[in-house]
């Protein structure tokens, strides 16, 4: 018996929905056959994606995320979708978004000189994408302004994000809610490879948590500035005191989900 299936045409119909994306980071990063050109091929949410964003504790550990992108993203290569940069991610989510609900996203937001709330809606493709630059490459090189240690560190992965959301949750089971955050340190130390000639991750671990807040503060913008992905700010002008102001993009419950102005 031929053990090759002709595909269904639920299947052929999602196959044809696939669309090549350039990604922020332009696959610099990856290994040549996760991508052609810096381009991913990704296809509409459907409802049975619909369902995994539904699913309360699956979105509260991060994993939700992981299971859209590996229905959405063909993916022949079997590469691991939390092995992307999390500017990655953060791009392919809201291009996710355009793709299966439309581009039109209203959501609520206070104005920052009056705090009256008003109702926005942004055009997501409008927004600005931050690609690496072509002679980009890991590890990047630091010297911290105050302590002049030089510092050598790569950019966030998914399973980074992931690993940061569980650490939390598994800290506030142990301890309560009202314990120190440790996000900050924690994102440190994962991403730092060296200080200096010390490479030892217990080492690193100690020297990030006796940092120097402004070496700190330096540290996480050299971060920023060299990360590839999406910028979600946007111009508000509030319709009640006029006063225009630069905010976030608010994730809202309302984020996947349709909009008749779409």
């Amino acid at each position: 018996m031929d053990q090759k299936q002709e595909a269904t045409p639920a299947a052929n119909t999602l196959q044809s929905n696939y669309e090549p994306v350039l990604l922020p980071s332009k696959g610099f990063l990856y290994p040549s056959n996760w991508t052609t050109k810096g381009k991913i091929n990704v296809r509409p949410m459907t409802i049975k994606e619909e369902k995994i964003l539904n699913t309360v504790r699956l979105a509260k550990t991060g994993k939700a995320l992981d299971m859209i992108f590996r229905a959405c993203i063909d993916n022949p290569n079997n590469f691991d979708v939390s092995d992307l940069l999390s500017g990655d991610r953060s791009f392919l989510l809201y291009h996710l978004r355009c793709i299966s609900y439309g581009a039109a996203y209203e959501y609520k937001i206070n104005c920052q000189n009056c705090n009256a709330q008003f109702e926005n809606v942004y055009n997501l493709n409008d927004i600005v994408v931050k690609y690496l630059p072509d002679n980009f490459k890991e590890p990047i090189e630091f010297t911290l302004p105050i302590s002049k240690k030089k510092v050598s560190y790569r950019l966030m992965r998914g399973k980074d994000e992931i690993d940061l959301i569980e650490e939390r949750e598994r800290r506030i089971a142990n301890f309560g809610a009202d314990q120190l955050d440790n996000t900050i340190s924690t994102r440190l130390s994962m991403t730092i490879s060296a200080v200096d000639n010390i490479v030892d991750e217990v080492e690193i671990v100690k020297f990030v948590d006796s940092m120097i807040a402004g070496d700190a503060s330096a540290l996480r913008n050299s971060m920023i500035e060299k990360d590839c992905g999406i910028d979600t700010t946007t111009q508000h002008i509030c319709p009640k005191c006029s006063s225009e102001f630069q905010a976030d993009i608010p994730l809202t419950v309302d984020f996947f989900r349709y909009s008749s102005r779409s």
